[in-house]
């Protein structure tokens, strides 16, 4: 297996935001984590990614235990995220945005520009490379946060809600992206609200309610369980997902 967690949890004092969750990620697949607002899904991807330290449990990438690796260990062994609220250099270009992700594998800064540059062409962001960070819109913001990320050459990248108000058009563009990059080898665990994503992209998914994962498996399977349709989805919406 790519990554394992086994039985994390995380209290923050008396309060216990996840409570013994379980993962398992093979190289190639593609995990979505589902949940309500406040169900324990960001507090599990940020120990995954040794943003936060669990308070029990382990983590392990390749054979590594990381549970309370650093975030720049954990980028080191090849595992990059993204965050809800894109993480740019604002002053800066899109192509010095992308180099910076660049220089953790490529020291030289021509390497690390001609790297950027075939990471910035197949993010679809020839077009504006010269341009600030500041001057991109939400679509292109977040392209560009999937952007110097990949540049980075992770093994495993785990994407913070990257597909979120997209409009329709500017959503099915993301899947494409999303769809390419799987396809160069890199393995995806994707945290997102929108279930089109998790629909058409995830092989597995993960449901968390209060803390707790109450259901996994296939897409199809899981929005169909009684505890995801109660805690989560609804009964209206499962059945659009079924005529769908």
């Amino acid at each position: 297996m790519l990554l394992e967690a086994h039985a994390v949890s995380r209290s923050f004092g008396s309060f216990r935001a996840l409570a013994d969750a379980d993962l398992t990620v093979g190289e190639g697949e593609i995990i979505g984590l589902i949940g309500p607002n406040g169900a324990g899904k960001s507090t599990f991807f940020n120990c995954l990614v040794g943003d936060l330290v669990p308070s029990s449990g382990r983590v392990v990438f390749a054979g590594t235990d990381v549970t309370r690796a650093s975030p720049e260990a954990h980028a080191l062994l090849g595992i990059g995220r993204t965050f809800q609220v894109p993480a740019t250099f604002e002053d800066m270009t899109v192509l010095e945005n992308v180099m910076v992700g660049a220089f953790l594998r490529h020291p030289g800064r021509s390497q690390a520009r001609d790297h950027a540059l075939r990471i910035v062409e197949m993010t679809g962001l020839e077009n504006q490379v010269h341009l600030s960070a500041r001057s991109l819109g939400t679509p292109g913001r977040k392209r560009l946060e999937i952007a110097r990320v990949l540049a980075s050459g992770p093994r495993l990248m785990l994407l913070d809600e990257a597909l979120a108000g997209l409009t329709p058009t500017e959503l099915q563009q993301a899947i494409a992206l999303v769809r390419a990059i799987h396809r160069t080898g890199v393995t995806l665990v994707i945290v997102e609200h929108i279930m089109e994503v998790i629909m058409t992209l995830a092989q597995r998914v993960l449901v968390f309610n209060q803390g707790h994962v109450i259901a996994s498996g296939k897409p199809l399977d899981v929005v169909n369980e009684p505890a995801v349709i109660e805690a989560y989805l609804g009964h209206g919406h499962v059945r659009r997902v079924r005529k769908g």
